[in-house]
């Protein structure tokens, strides 16, 4: 009779499963550094575990956009930095003008302008890993035409040069006395009127102001505005003064004041003799008045022209298109329209929508429940001022041998001071620069919150997850030393029989 091994009975195969098993975890956990393969071996921790593992992914995601958006915002700060160096030495060089024509009817103060007009389309059309920056919400393509078509045109499409010169011509009128009418005197009645009620051409009457003995005003008033000065048999002293303030298209003013001569004494400019009667005093009146309008409109009044016709160009948006005179012909025009893209260079091709901040074009979210806004258009108010102007001075053109031009050039460099002056409450690239610069220390801010939320999350997630290489390996070889005896164990006692048990 025999009997069957003991070690079947007493469950030794079944403990040197459960040690094998044991070694191979053991083994795994050294080899990986991890306590469980699965989340269901960490016990209660595993709930844990998943919820730091989800917040450094989250943070993983938070960090990549931060980058992303420092790259982009550093961009546009080396870009600002440069735009307020040529604000600057724009402002620094028409301070000071040299009317020296260097060529082609300009000065060097013009050319350079026109050089840094190339360069701040260039700004404009910056693209940082294919995303276009100055585009608002349109990011795919260059959101500013090429500087050469802004300013020459391209094809059927006028550009700011020929706009330049209709509007000028709008403004000056076929007489050049600024739109306004100055007929010959009748008797002793003198009249000065605007030629079309609501023209947004040329001068405009705003007052007059008299100091002329024995002489009265009327108006200015009626459709169109109209002012008549009336002299009388009473005739003005030498030195007696009377002025007719002016507005112009680009919301500035100028005046025109003579000053009363005594007969023989006249034939200076911003002067009138005083006649033998009141007529002929009239007539001297009137035609001093038409040579000084004449002489302020083609000074104050053509640069101003400049200035709005820059103004009408690139003044726009999705709503608003540039305007054009609605001509042919052009110095009898009454009205602006708006241009097509057929017949007109659209400078700002990105995203118009006025509805929309431009800030909020480009946003990111960089913490829960926290977002940055960094979005920019080229039309914004700040780059259209510097635009203008450096359009202005590259545009405009001057001749050393017109008295009247050098006039021209110094109203076109005081305008160039005040409006690169950026006055109060219009957005200048500073303020915007300002704006872009607090997204990048907000969100820098964050990205070191989140380095720090990470750490945290990771030192977290090693207690729970990681296992302890020195205590595995303790127990490796505690268990490689009993699976060693269950194995010298279960070798006698299968060898054991009843016979040798007796």
């Amino acid at each position: 009779m025999s009997i069957g091994p003991l070690s079947s009975s007493l469950g030794w195969t079944r403990g040197l499963t459960q040690i094998r098993e044991q070694m191979v975890d053991l083994q795994r956990q050294l080899a990986t550094g991890k306590k469980a393969a699965t989340y269901g071996l960490l016990g209660t921790d595993r709930t844990l575990s998943i919820s730091m593992r989800a917040r450094i992914s989250q943070v993983n995601s938070y960090k990549s956009v931060i980058e992303t958006t420092q790259l982009r915002t550093s961009v546009l700060v080396q870009g600002f930095e440069r735009m307020r160096d040529i604000v600057s030495d724009t402002r620094s060089d028409a301070a000071v003008p040299s009317y020296e024509i260097a060529e082609d009817g300009q000065t060097a103060l013009q050319l350079r302008a026109g050089a840094a007009f190339d360069e701040l389309v260039s700004l404009l059309n910056t693209e940082v890993a294919g995303r276009y920056m100055y585009g608002g919400r349109a990011t795919d393509d260059n959101p500013v035409e090429s500087s050469r078509n802004i300013l020459e045109g391209d094809g059927a499409r006028a550009g700011f040069k020929q706009h330049l010169s209709e509007r000028r011509q709008a403004d000056l009128g076929a007489d050049g006395l600024g739109r306004l009418v100055i007929p010959a005197a009748v008797g002793a009645d003198v009249s000065i009127s605007e030629d079309v009620d609501g023209s947004p051409f040329g001068f405009k009457i705003a007052g007059v102001t008299n100091n002329l003995t024995g002489t009265t005003v009327a108006g200015p008033a009626g459709s169109p505005i109209t002012a008549t000065v009336t002299f009388s048999a009473t005739l003005p002293d030498p030195g007696d003064t009377i002025r007719v303030d002016l507005t112009m298209p680009d919301g500035t003013s100028t005046s025109v004041e003579l000053t009363a001569v005594a007969a023989g004494e006249g034939g200076a400019a911003g002067t009138f003799e005083i006649g033998a009667d009141e007529n002929t005093t009239a007539a001297n009146f009137q035609a001093a008045l038409a040579t000084a309008v004449e002489a302020s409109a083609a000074t104050e009044l053509s640069s101003a022209s400049a200035f709005a016709a820059s103004e009408d160009f690139f003044n726009i948006d999705d709503s608003n298109p540039p305007q054009r005179i609605d001509g042919p012909p052009f110095d009898s025009a009454v009205a602006l329209r708006d241009g097509t893209t057929t017949d007109t260079v659209f400078w700002y091709t990105g995203d118009g929508d006025p509805s929309i901040s431009a800030r909020k074009t480009s946003v990111s979210k960089i913490d829960d429940g926290m977002y940055v806004s960094y979005g920019t258009r080229a039309n914004e108010e700040a780059y259209t001022v510097l635009m203008r102007n450096l359009a202005v001075l590259s545009s405009d053109t001057f001749d050393a041998a017109v008295t009247e031009d050098r006039d021209r050039y110094f109203s076109t460099m005081n305008r160039t001071v005040d409006n690169l002056s950026y006055a109060d409450g219009e957005q200048s690239i500073d303020s915007i620069y300002a704006q872009i610069a607090s997204v990048q220390y907000i969100s820098g801010q964050a990205a070191e919150r989140h380095t720090t939320t990470k750490a945290t999350a990771q030192d977290v997630l090693s207690d729970v997850e990681a296992s302890d290489t020195n205590e595995v390996g303790v127990s490796l070889l505690e268990l490689e030393t009993r699976l060693q005896v269950s194995y010298q164990v279960t070798s006698m006692l299968a060898q054991l029989n009843l016979t040798n048990y007796l």
